[in-house]
């Protein structure tokens, strides 16, 4: 199972999006091997957003459903607490953390588009849409 981020899911849902094609492209590839789950996280920053219950299960009726759970939730805490932002760099923000803390506790590979922080997460196998062919 491949856990998929919010960037992705953000970028393939928005047709107007500038990674729109390619995070398109590597979630038909990942489909093709593994399933796809999504976080319980990225349905409150996608409701967050501005979208409804209905089209939310709707949008993501094909993936599988991760909740977060105490030992993610635990795990993303402490990689949190550890993160100091690069000079220049924006601020840390709890979701992301959440999200790799379930693909790290669970063992999933990650697909995102975000490249930042991945050294609090070194047990975690980032998966990039701009590797996905």
């Amino acid at each position: 199972m491949i856990l998929v981020d919010t960037s992705v899911i953000v970028a393939w849902l928005d047709p107007t999006h500038p990674d729109h094609q390619k995070c398109s492209r590597a979630l038909d590839n990942c489909c093709a091997v593994d399933e796809l789950a999504v976080s319980s996280v990225t349905f409150a920053e996608l409701a967050a957003g501005g979208r409804n219950r209905e089209a939310l299960d709707e949008d993501l009726d094909g993936f599988s459903r991760l909740d977060l759970d105490f030992d993610a939730a635990f795990r993303a805490g402490q990689a949190f607490r550890h993160s100091r932002p690069r000079t220049g760099e924006h601020k840390p923000v709890l979701p992301d953390f959440l999200i790799r803390g379930q693909a790290a506790v669970a063992g999933m590979p990650h697909l995102t588009n975000d490249r930042r922080r991945l050294d609090e997460f070194p047990d975690v196998d980032f998966l990039f849409p701009d590797d996905e062919k």
